[in-house]
């Protein structure tokens, strides 16, 4: 008799737990394809309650439904990704951005976007997945090509003119030069000058009280922007020799040793680990 009190005593307990999981999976299948790969996940909670249940039968009959589930899924999910991609595209091309690449990781101008269908969220990086700029971001067309739009007019709004960040340049090098008591032409880090540009850039007002809200940012993907326009720019002071220097394979893994540079607007682009400056400042 306790026994079986027992028995029925299981059978009720995941009877509920497994209802509630298949209310709450019934509901995803308002919307099959948009939720298809929340679904998958469901399944597979879902599949794990079943491997448990007491009752014979009722197992049998949850498997087999799991079983045709499950391709249900497959076909939906399969759906979902060639609608999202179309609906990217068209988006991005109203935008007035162009991508380039396939799914799950698409070049987006000077941004890579990698999507993760799994989760339901995306990844926004500067160039081909340099510099972590957004993660979480929802698998929204018309967001996705907002947040890229944003941040591509963005750097293009705060760049300084190639001509004025040529001498900032040369001046940063050049404080560099002296802080290392190294000889003039000599190879400096570029993450020092760079780090030397963020101090020159900093107000009166941070050099006599540095606290948070007067310290003015200079992220190393602007750094990394501006220094492509001098690149691609017909500056007017040629008289100062600038030249950046190629990072070797294994400062390229390091932040701290290089900073990658594009070439071009379509992403291509090359690390460099130093800066010499020579001819007269």
């Amino acid at each position: 008799m306790e026994g079986l009190l027992a028995r029925l005593r299981d059978v009720a307990a995941s009877s509920q737990k497994l209802q509630k999981r298949l209310t709450a999976y019934r509901e995803l299948l308002d919307r099959p394809v948009d939720n298809a790969f929340a679904r998958e996940r469901e399944l597979a909670a879902i599949g794990r309650m079943v491997e448990g249940f007491p009752d014979a039968e009722v197992k049998n009959e949850l498997a087999a439904w799991l079983e045709s589930e499950s391709r249900s899924v497959a076909e939906h999910r399969d759906e979902f990704r060639f609608r999202f991609g179309t609906a990217l595209n068209a988006s991005l091309k109203q935008a007035g951005l162009d991508a380039h690449g396939q799914l799950p990781s698409l070049r987006v101008g000077l941004f890579t976007v990698r999507v993760d269908f799994d989760s339901g969220k995306a990844t926004v990086f500067w160039g081909p997945e340099v510099e972590k700029l957004k993660t979480g971001l929802p698998l929204s067309p018309e967001g996705l090509s907002r947040a890229l739009k944003a941040w591509t007019e963005d750097l293009k709004s705060k760049s300084i003119p190639p001509d004025k960040f040529r001498k900032m340049l040369v001046q940063a090098y050049q404080r560099v030069v002296v802080i290392k008591g190294l000889g003039a032409g000599a190879r400096v880090p570029l993450t020092e000058v760079s780090a030397e540009l963020v101090m020159m850039m900093q107000p009166a007002s941070f050099r006599a009280d540095p606290s948070k809200s007067r310290f003015v940012e200079y992220p190393r993907v602007r750094f990394s922007y501006d220094l492509y326009r001098l690149r691609s720019a017909a500056t007017a002071d040629r008289a100062v020799k600038l030249r950046l220097h190629v990072a070797t394979f294994d400062a390229t893994t390091r932040k701290t040793t290089a900073i990658w540079v594009p070439d071009n607007l379509e992403g291509e682009g090359t690390y460099y680990a130093y800066l010499s400056v020579g001819g007269e400042a």
